[in-house]
């Protein structure tokens, strides 16, 4: 097994899938704790594992989305999981960029050591870096989730979850081979960019439009073909949501002409399919509940183009 991946569409070769045994949300962390204070829905989490019914159909949703990749002879890795975690969205904290996985210095302290959910990675052909757990304000801090991969180009969304600190280490780390692009979504307190903007071939990308207009965007991608998501459907969740309804359009590539999409966006999936793209489609009941969509559960280890 090795690593290499240097886009979001490329064919896709390996996959880490996260995982939702033994899920529990965390207690004692102050990044994760804000994040819910800063919610405005009228009611709180309950810190403590999900009833049976979320942990079941997230689990067989997984599953599914597993089982299709396979089908396509997709190599899929699972997470090992031994204690309480909340590593369903495998993508939060490991970046794979070129030959390296980059363990990223996440704001979330309960999610600092979120490698070692990952052994095999040890006996891969990649590069590991461990980035330094951020101790104070100004110290580098992002998760890989705020970082859109686009060929030479890595797209880094500024938000509370990510600093410029951070951009700035990872461009030590990638060297001259990618440019590290600062971007910060006007207006908008997002904590990933995935939900707000995907890269679906090498000239178009799939844009929220209830977050960002066309003079917003990058400079790089003013020409790119764009595809507007006006509105998704929103998905009903346990409780309290994790994540907005935008997680909605948070889909994924498994080559250039093909995405996953999750089975109720049924306006998304029309638009996808009256722009080329060859839609296979797959429940995801508790992306909200979880805090995590079809992008988000993946880390992809390689692509070929």
């Amino acid at each position: 097994m090795k690593v290499s991946t240097k886009n979001e569409y490329d064919q896709l070769i390996t996959v880490i899938v996260g995982r939702v045994e033994n899920f529990k949300w965390p207690e004692d962390d102050t990044e994760f704790d804000r994040g819910i204070s800063r919610s405005t829905y009228h009611e709180t989490l309950a810190y403590k594992m999900p009833p049976d019914h979320v942990i079941q159909e997230a689990t067989t949703d997984l599953n599914k989305f597993c089982g299709i990749m396979e089908d396509r002879n997709v190599e899929v890795r699972r997470s090992v999981i031994e204690k309480e975690h909340w590593s369903y969205s495998a993508r939060d904290i490991l970046l794979t960029v070129g030959n390296k996985v980059i363990q990223c210095p996440s704001p979330f302290s309960s999610r600092a050591k979120e490698l070692e959910l990952y052994p095999f990675l040890k006996d891969a052909e990649c590069d590991i870096i461990e980035a330094p757990v951020p101790l104070k304000k100004q110290d580098p801090m992002f998760d890989a989730a705020n970082v859109l991969k686009m060929d030479d180009k890595l797209l880094y969304s500024v938000s509370h979850s990510a600093n410029e600190a951070g951009a700035d280490w990872l461009q030590q780390q990638v060297g001259t081979e990618f440019e590290v692009i600062k971007w910060r979504v006007v207006e908008h307190e997002i904590t990933h960019i995935d939900s707000t903007i995907l890269s679906l071939n090498k000239n178009t990308i799939l844009v929220n439009a209830s977050r960002v207009k066309q003079h917003q965007l990058p400079r790089f991608m003013r020409d790119y073909k764009k595809i507007w998501v006006d509105d998704v459907v929103p998905r009903d969740f346990h409780q309290f949501p994790y994540a907005s309804k935008w997680i909605g359009m948070n889909v994924f590539s498994l080559d250039p002409e093909t995405i996953v999409v999750d089975e109720i966006q049924t306006d998304l999936i029309e638009k996808l399919q009256a722009n080329g793209f060859k839609i296979i489609t797959t429940p995801m009941r508790q992306s909200r509940t979880l805090g995590g969509g079809l992008h988000c559960v993946t880390c992809d280890l390689e692509r070929q183009p």
